[in-house]
């Protein structure tokens, strides 16, 4: 697995200097919307308000959103480049820096999700209705969530059976590293079933 960020303040300073000089163009291909001295920024369910300058990220009634949530949206924003969009249909071992830590990825993300939010099928689908996600083709129950305005991801969940306990897969766009790098991608897929598990930003 991608080593875990060790000294999160130390990445959260380090976003805030890539972050630095960061065109105005870009941010609004981005989807980051000029709020004042902030920007406004929809990710999943919540209109997160972040300022540029010192890097703060908080949800809409003001509370600072956690760690995580905090470099990944920074990460985000600062990426200089501009793919052509790509629906969300590879899994995260078919990514070029991904096979090597699928296995782990599949205990964080995948069973962790089929052990909670996915447990059943009620249960994921009003989970997905909170995170305004829409319905996708495939498996028993397929959801669209807009991670970012930029990184989609798709839910593709198969009911289990007597023999068989529910599974899962997370399909992402084929170009996702030309915005998020690895890490970002399995920590973003970790903080997706925190929120469809009903935690907080």
């Amino acid at each position: 697995m991608p080593p875990a960020q060790t000294n999160l303040q130390a990445a959260a300073a380090k976003a805030v200097e890539d972050l630095r000089g960061q065109s105005v163009e870009q941010l609004a291909w981005l989807g980051a919307a000029p709020a004042g001295e902030a920007v406004h920024l929809r990710v999943l369910d919540e209109l997160l308000q972040v300022d540029l300058g010192e890097g703060l990220v908080r949800t809409g009634r003001g509370d600072d959103v956690r760690p995580e949530w905090r470099i990944l949206v920074l990460h985000y924003l600062a990426v200089r480049v501009q793919p052509a969009a790509c629906p969300p249909e590879i899994t995260f071992a078919h990514l070029p820096d991904g096979l090597v830590y699928a296995r782990n990825y599949e205990g964080r993300v995948i069973r962790r999700l089929c052990a909670t939010a996915g447990r059943d099928e009620a249960s994921l689908r009003a989970a997905a209705a909170a995170l305004n996600a829409r319905p996708a083709a495939g498996g028993t129950v397929a959801f669209d969530l807009d991670v970012f305005p930029r990184v989609s991801v798709r839910l593709v969940w198969h009911a289990g059976d007597d023999e068989l306990p529910p599974s899962a897969s997370v399909l992402l766009p084929r170009n996702v590293e030309s915005l998020l790098c690895v890490e970002d991608i399995v920590v973003l897929s970790e903080q997706l079933v925190s929120r469809l598990c009903g935690k907080p930003f």
